[in-house]
């Protein structure tokens, strides 16, 4: 890790030997329009949108979002900057439906992302980011633009999540720039990154390059975290229709004193007690990690008859190793003397995985009918691996920390208990067309045909290997229409299917001693989807609208095992109803706005245990309701002061208990900035109230206390943010 630490010290302290030279050149007109293929939203130094109106080429849908028969949601970073983003998670409340569940460490919110109460695949670039076991990590520093797709999307790639999914668009070469951002804030957040970049030209070489470093505490004691970024991106344009992009992306983040976030506590104890309280932490483990390394080629040639062809390869590793301390397997729990023995746990994990696509759009007219077709491949191999650990020796502690007898050399003695190694092969073929029958009335039809092969080979810790491997193929039609009432409002329905592969495995416990006694996989998942919704974009475009309802019906559905850490419990068929409102854009050039309501109703419709019909999919709220509203007063020399406030509410969040549910809340925020051309000062302040809330939880009945057990991770309390930003 010295490496990049240097590395990124390097990357920093040259950055003032450019200052005096980037000061005397000319800043590049930002607000002149840059093509499409640059992937880049510019926008006006005065009057900052943050809407837009087209999708990134990464999506692959080369038509204007109102068009689209799909509820589809991009944030852009000038609102992530609004709201000092920090990471992914912190883009999902400006869109309807989506909800960040349980994650089980600091850096992997990513991992557990929800859409309609279904699991939602994140893809970088429309890439595939990991497949089973791999490392999920993310940071703002690299997002340019967030896409939330609402429903299945097969154009998007051969992984089709009925609930939806999420597009991690990254910073490329679009206009000069040089921007330094420092935060400090709470818990002893320190943050610091930088962006530059160069003109995109008509031909020759372009880059853009951003990197950033982040200490921070949490609120839990004991947690220290290091997180670093460097990406680099250089791109060649041989004509202004032809270039190709080089990028590498790595992000590592580092937990100091064990990973584990999540507490458990007896119905009588939750939410009470120092929020700060961690007893699974210790001060003898070793340091935990999760990495990302992600290295891309990316192509584009437009014809001049309207075609585009698209090429585009990635490869990511992904390793991490997760420390934390345990009681028999379990978050660590306590007698009725509040005394235990504790044990080292360890979970490593590792993915590499290499995907490929090539596709085309285009527009032909036979007769009087209009065609825009798309149609393409792709491929990906993902060879990742899980290993579970526990510690040979256990250690005596008690609820007050007065006894605690761990140390490294007893903490750092540990034997495997499971070790599985997945290999998986995809491969998929898809064609869309988009039909204009009518001047008002739109057609879509397509379908996505699948291959997939799963070699699976699971280690238990009496040395027994098991194999499974899997050979499933698929065939996901889509139809839709559009009808454009006039040119800013639009009404669809549409019809989609889903086919989601799967390489979850679920644990096999010994119901006596509850060890993990061996895994086994699950099977794959198909899913239904039926949408009804309708689109406007006011004031002259500068307000988005929608509002729609969905009907999703999906088989084997994986549901998180909170027991057992990396493991699933399959349910049976699930079917999700509700509705979505979404308002995002500018009112005025002052007030903006980014809101949305989501109701869903999640709810198992079959399965083998009839106790199980009729129960609430766990872990899905039933209802979220988001609002972020900011005001600009103008200023002189082109300032402006910048008032905001905002609010996050969920109401009846699932548990794996039938009708049961952890408690609702309401938080706010609200944030204070100060722009001017060269520079800018933000406060974002969160959890106004301090309320103590669970972000994230579930409910198990008698296990590892009599009664109604809840694991959960406790919300941030009050925290504040403040950043300084220069533009040279």
């Amino acid at each position: 890790m010295k490496k990049t630490l240097y590395l990124l010290i390097l990357s920093l302290s040259v950055l003032p030997s450019f200052l005096h030279a980037q000061q005397q050149k000319k800043l590049a007109d930002t607000t002149r329009h840059i093509n499409k293929l640059n992937q880049i939203n510019v926008t006006s130094k005065k009057k900052v949108r943050i809407k837009t109106d087209t999708l990134s080429n990464s999506l692959k849908l080369q038509q204007p979002l109102i068009q689209i028969p799909q509820n589809i949601i991009s944030v852009s970073s000038g609102l992530l900057q609004q709201q000092g983003a920090l990471e992914l998670k912190d883009a999902a409340r400006n869109a309807s439906g989506v909800y960040f569940g349980y994650n089980s460490t600091p850096f992997d919110n990513s991992a557990v992302a929800q859409i309609r109460g279904f699991a939602a695949y994140t893809t970088l670039n429309g890439m595939s980011r990991r497949f089973s076991y791999g490392a999920s990590i993310d940071d703002d520093a690299l997002i340019e633009n967030v896409e939330f797709v609402k429903g299945p999307a097969g154009f998007l790639n051969s992984v089709g999540e009925p609930g939806g999914s999420i597009n991690i668009l990254t910073k490329t070469p679009g206009h000069k720039l040089f921007n330094i951002v420092q935060t400090a804030g709470s818990f002893n957040l320190y943050r610091i990154t930088a962006d530059i970049g160069s003109e995109v030209q008509k031909k020759g070489f372009s880059y853009r390059f951003n990197t950033a470093y982040q200490h921070k505490d949490s609120y839990l004691n004991d947690i220290r975290t290091n997180k670093y970024v460097v990406a680099p991106v250089v791109q060649y344009n041989f004509s202004p229709n032809t270039y190709v992009l080089a990028e590498y992306d790595f992000i590592r983040g580092e937990v100091q004193n064990g990973s584990a976030i999540v507490k458990v506590r007896s119905e009588q104890d939750i939410l009470k007690g120092p929020v700060s309280t961690n007893y699974s932490s210790e001060r003898s483990l070793p340091a935990s990690y999760t990495q990302n390394e992600t290295a891309r080629i990316y192509a584009v040639h437009k014809f001049k008859n309207n075609w585009q062809l698209t090429s585009q390869s990635s490869y990511l590793s992904s390793p991490y190793k997760n420390w934390n301390m345990t009681s028999k397997g379990s978050m660590v729990n306590f007698d009725a003397d509040g005394n235990t023995k504790r044990r080292a746990s360890l979970s490593m994990g590792a993915g590499k995985t290499f995907s490929t696509q090539l596709f085309a759009n285009g527009q032909l007219k036979t007769e009087d009918i209009k065609h825009q077709l798309l149609f393409g491949a792709d491929y990906t191999n993902s060879r990742d691996s899980l290993s579970l650990n526990n510690g040979k020796i256990e250690s005596a502690y008690n609820k007050s920390g007065t006894i605690n007898t761990a140390t490294p050399e007893t903490v750092n003695q540990i034997t495997r208990i499971n070790r599985t190694n997945n290999n998986t092969f995809i491969k998929s073929a898809f064609v869309y067309d988009n039909i204009q029958l009518h001047k008002k009335l739109l057609l879509t039809l397509g379908a996505r045909y699948t291959w997939y092969t799963n070699e699976k080979e699971t280690t238990n810790a009496k040395g027994v290997v098991k194999t499974s491997n899997y050979n499933q193929k698929a065939l996901s039609p889509r139809a839709a229409l559009t009808y454009l009432v006039n040119p800013a409002t639009s009404i669809f329905f549409l019809y989609d299917q889903s086919f989601v592969p799967q390489s979850y495995q679920r644990v096999i416990v010994d119901p006596v001693s509850k060890e993990v006694t061996g895994t086994e996989a699950i099977d794959p998942q198909k899913g239904k989807d039926m949408e009804l919704g309708i689109k406007r974009n006011w004031f002259n475009s500068r307000l988005y609208t929608t509002v729609n309802g969905f009907h999703t019906l999906k088989s084997n559905v994986p549901v998180t095992d909170l027991v057992n850490t990396g493991f699933v419990i399959p349910a049976g068929q699930v079917t999700s109803n509700g509705i979505e409102i979404d308002v995002i854009g500018n009112i005025t050039d002052q007030l903006s706005i980014s809101t949305n309501y989501t109701y869903v109703k999640s709810t198992i419709t079959k399965d083998d245990d009839p106790e199980l019909v009729g129960k609430e999919l766990p872990q899905t709220p039933q209802q979220i309701f988001n609002t972020w509203i900011q005001y600009s007063f103008p200023l002189k020399n082109k300032a402006s002061l910048n008032l905001s406030a905002g609010q996050t509410t969920m109401i009846k969040r699932s548990t794996s208990e039938k009708n049961q549910y952890i408690p609702d809340f309401t938080k706010y925020d609200a944030g204070l900035s100060y722009v001017q051309d060269k520079y800018f000062f933000r406060l974002i302040a969160d959890n106004l109230t301090g309320k103590r809330y669970m972000s994230s939880g579930d409910l198990i009945t008698g296990y590892p206390y009599d009664g109604r057990n809840f694991y959960y991770i406790d919300g941030d309390p009050f925290n504040v943010r403040v950043s300084v930003g220069i533009k040279f």
